[in-house]
């Protein structure tokens, strides 16, 4: 049985020669078209189509609402979005991970039917779970730009949940956590699954973002990539007995774990409450009197420390120790050599001062 094509565009001209030039595959699929948003809905509830060729720019029901009722209703269903507005980097970002399929206006034939048939051969594709099912986060955000709505977007893990907010396309505002701005946008860009939602017509409470959305698209998934700032519950805070501590925290104790050379970080109170450990490392060294001496280094030293430092490093059996008050807590780094490269060191302050704040 042949496979079935959906060609959705308002412009009757060009479905009509898609139509037509892809006649030739017609032992490969069969192809139906139609102009309107409405017009496909229609269609798709009265059968299933292995392919959509959707334009996101509709009028009546845009593209956006279509594709979101496709992927609930037939979430098996490939889509492939035709546009003009798009972006090639982010286009590229987005196949990379499996996302959906992209094609820029104008386009040869030959694109679109290598397109179709790839759609055709490609087995599921895993994404965010959620109203719309087996999309990436940066398709989420696309499609919402190049729609032009007004939208809140509330993305889900575990306990956490971030929101970004949309203004007649433009993303204006993201927060999750205390954390706001592209700082917050870039942090959620960078979970690997869970699940979301649309409050269409919701206004930012503020504007805390100026820049252009590919710009922002490009950034968050180039910082994903680079750092990995997953703010996933569990994927280091996995001690049943670990305490909760903050967003920025968690962010910090993330890129640092990430280090190569670092093999444990623990968190600790004023009061010696142990937050969070990892690798063992108030098994390897003495946590406790290392912050006690930490937070009383003025009062141990006299006349030769004023203050409390903002940073101690000493060598432990050949392995390398750094303390450092973070926030309102004290962080102790554990390296399993006792020099580190320069590069290490100056991506470990990045992290300190960035997430100190």
């Amino acid at each position: 049985m042949n496979k079935q094509v959906l060609i959705v565009d308002d412009e009757e001209t060009l479905t009509w020669s898609l139509a037509k030039s892809l006649a030739s595959d017609r032992e490969t699929y069969a192809v139906t078209t139609c102009n309107s948003g409405e017009e496909a809905l229609a269609l798709i509830r009265q059968k299933a189509f292995d392919v959509v060729v959707l334009d996101i720019r509709l009028p009546g029901i845009n593209g956006l609402d279509v594709l979101m009722r496709i992927k609930d209703n037939r979430p098996a269903t490939k889509v492939i979005i035709m546009t003009a507005y798009g972006s090639s980097d982010i286009k590229a970002k987005a196949k990379a991970r499996g996302s959906l399929f992209y094609i820029e206006k104008p386009f040869e034939i030959d694109q679109m039917r290598e397109l179709i048939l790839k759609a055709l051969n490609e087995g599921a594709v895993k994404g965010f779970d959620g109203s719309i099912t087996g999309l990436q986060l940066p398709d989420l955000i696309q499609m919402n730009c190049l729609s032009q709505i007004t939208t809140a977007l509330y993305v889900s893990k575990g306990d956490r949940e971030g929101c970004i907010y949309f203004d007649d396309g433009q993303i204006t505002h993201a927060q999750v956590g205390a954390i706001e701005g592209e700082e917050a946008l870039f942090s959620i860009l960078s979970w690997a699954s869970g699940s979301f939602r649309f409050v269409g017509g919701v206004k930012a409470p503020k504007v805390s973002i100026n820049s252009n959305w590919e710009y922002l698209l490009i950034e968050g998934m180039r910082k994903a990539d680079e750092m990995t700032l997953a703010l996933e519950k569990g994927d280091d805070f996995d001690d049943g007995d670990a305490a909760p501590v903050d967003e920025s925290t968690r962010i910090a104790v993330k890129n640092l774990s990430s280090l190569p050379e670092c093999s444990g970080i623990a968190v600790i109170t004023s009061d010696n409450e142990v937050l969070y450990q990892s690798g063992g490392i108030t098994g390897e060294i003495d946590v406790p009197m290392i912050t006690k001496f930490f937070l009383n280094l003025a009062e141990n030293l006299g006349e030769i420390v004023a203050s409390t430092p903002k940073k101690v490093s000493f060598i432990d059996l050949n392995r390398l120790v750094l303390v450092y008050p973070f926030k309102i807590y004290v962080m102790v780094l554990l390296f399993n050599r006792a020099v580190l490269t320069g590069e290490t060191i100056t991506s470990i302050e990045r992290v300190i001062s960035r997430y100190q704040i």
